[in-house]
C-alpha cells in the first residue's frame, strides 16, 4: 500500500513502513508540513509495521522544521517499540544530519536495502 501526499510518500510493506519526503524541504509551507506530518504519524504508529525507514533520496535540502517533523515520526515509532533507520541522504544533507547528531538517535545507511538488512539482522 502506498499513500501519496504532497510532501511525503508513505509505503507500507509489512513489517516496514517507508517514508520518503519529496520536493525541496526548504520550500514547504509550515502549515502543510504540519498537516501532512500528522497524517504520516498516524500511519507510522500502526503496530503492524514495527520498522520505519526514512528514505531521503528525493531531497537535496531541508530546513529545521522539516528535521523536526522527521524526529517526530521517528519518536512515534520508537514509542511503540519499533525500529527506525535513515537512508539515502545526499552528501550535503548527510553532513547536516551528522552535525545535528541524528545518527545518535537512529542508524544511517547508504541505501534502503542496507537499512532493511539491518532490521533483519537485529
Amino acid at each position: 500500500m502506498a499513500k501519496h501526499l504532497r510532501i511525503f510518500l508513505v509505503e507500507k510493506e509489512p513489517p516496514t513502513v517507508f517514508v520518503t519526503p519529496n520536493g525541496q524541504g526548504a520550500s514547504f509551507r509550515y502549515a502543510d508540513l504540519q498537516a501532512e506530518s500528522n497524517i504520516v504519524r498516524t500511519l507510522v504508529a500502526d503496530q503492524a509495521t514495527p520498522h520505519l525507514i526514512i528514505d531521503l533520496s528525493n531531497l537535496n535540502y531541508f530546513g529545521s522544521e522539516f528535521i523536526g517533523a522527521l524526529i517526530t515520526l521517528g519518536r512515534e515509532k520508537k514509542l511503540r517499540n519499533g525500529k527506525v533507520a535513515i537512508c539515502s541522504a545526499s552528501d550535503n544533507m548527510h553532513e547536516v544530519l551528522k552535525n545535528m547528531s541524528l545518527f545518535k538517535l537512529w542508524p544511517y545507511f547508504e541505501t534502503r536495502e542496507k537499512a532493511l538488512e539491518s532490521f533483519q539482522q537485529g
